[in-house]
């Protein structure tokens, strides 16, 4: 990951001007691109307004540099995962990405939102871009998904389609309406992977033989 956005700050012209990426991202998350002004944006972020356009910067490239940076939080969640979930079956290991979908949306709710809610929009410099940074989280899903499903015997074309399910229905799951009483993250994730197959059991003609 760009060693700048691991450090969520971008290092402007002047010494200690610096953009706190998760604050630009929460800024961000209510009303998308087009719902907060220059002005506004600068006072949510501590800085001159001059500080935002420095070297040619434009709201539009810093309403990418959020999401991307989101994007990067996402991503770091689910490599996590992976890791911990090595070895063991595709249900399994996509029991751990959607829970690390819900920790993040728990962690960062603002963030959640911009990247399923905000951050869709045509008009703009960045949309395609937009577009294309938000793609990675269900991408890299269906990349694991591809790789588990053939090591336990199973179709991998069903990968990107898994994949957009368990993507789609991790945030479903993390909305919680007035009233409701949300099952604990464990438990709604391990429920939500029950889409993907398990290993098929051997059958009797592929049992050894004494």
């Amino acid at each position: 990951m760009n060693q700048v956005v691991r450090e969520h700050h971008v290092r402007m012209a002047r010494p200690r001007a610096r953009l706190d990426l998760a604050v630009l991202a929460d800024a961000f998350a209510a009303d998308g691109l087009h719902g907060i002004s220059a002005a506004e944006l600068a006072q949510r972020l501590g800085v001159a307004k001059p500080t935002l356009y420095v070297h040619g910067t434009s709201k539009d490239s810093l309403f990418l540099l959020a999401v991307e940076a989101e994007v990067e939080r996402v991503v770091d969640r689910l490599h996590g995962a992976e890791r911990a979930a090595a070895g063991r079956t595709a249900r399994d290991r996509a029991t751990a990405a959607v829970r690390a979908l819900l920790d993040h949306a728990a962690a960062r709710p603002a963030g959640a939102r911009l990247l399923h809610r905000t951050a869709h929009h045509e008009s703009s410099t960045v949309a395609d871009d937009v577009r294309a940074a938000v793609r990675r989280v269900p991408d890299r899903m269906a990349e694991t998904l591809r790789r588990d499903l053939s090591a336990d015997g199973l179709d991998p074309a069903l990968a990107p389609f898994l994949a957009r399910a368990l993507h789609a229905g991790a945030h479903a799951l993390a909305e919680v309406r007035p009233g409701e009483r949300r099952p604990a993250r464990a438990v709604l994730a391990a429920t939500l992977a029950e889409i993907v197959p398990l290993p098929q059991a051997p059958g009797p003609e592929d049992w050894p033989t004494a």
